[in-house]
């Protein structure tokens, strides 16, 4: 046996700090699309299809001229309009908004839905009903104008 042994090398303390930040990038990395969903924000801008808009121009017509025919109380003029706006999220981008809750709404980034089901909820459910349903109808066109 050598009377000489040579120690081991050992590695650079540099190699584990790379290291270590690699794989924080690298988790960092992975999740950015979840934090992103999290937070509500889109992957890219949500345009709503021309004949969507149109189509749901003439439904919201539609319910105005039975409301105006007596066919439709303020309280049901309501109702059909905050399903017309859920359906119409759901036709535009796929939004499942068909039973979620305002909170579910916003964070989802359908803060304009939920807004304007909002507005909807007070004639649906409250003891004063609106004697007309103009404010609904002029909140319905402008969800379905300018989202």
């Amino acid at each position: 046996m050598p009377d000489e042994l040579i120690a081991p090398l050992h590695a650079s303390d540099l190699w584990l700090v790379v290291t270590v930040l690699g794989i924080l990038l690298a988790v960092l990395v992975g999740f950015l699309p979840l934090i992103g969903h999290l937070r509500g924000r889109s992957d890219s801008t949500r345009a709503v299809p021309v004949h969507v808009r149109t189509r749901y121009r003439g439904l919201i017509d539609e319910i105005e001229e039975r409301y105006r025919a007596g066919d439709l109380t303020t309280r049901t003029t309501a109702q059909e309009l905050s399903s017309l706006l859920r359906d119409f999220a759901a036709e535009a981008w796929g939004a499942t908004a068909r039973h979620m809750t305002q909170r579910e709404m916003r964070e989802a980034g359908l803060a304009p839905l939920a807004d304007a089901v909002a507005r909807l909820y007070a004639a649906e459910f409250e003891r004063d009903v609106p004697e007309t349903a103009a404010q609904e109808l002029s909140v319905a066109r402008e969800v379905i104008t300018r989202w």
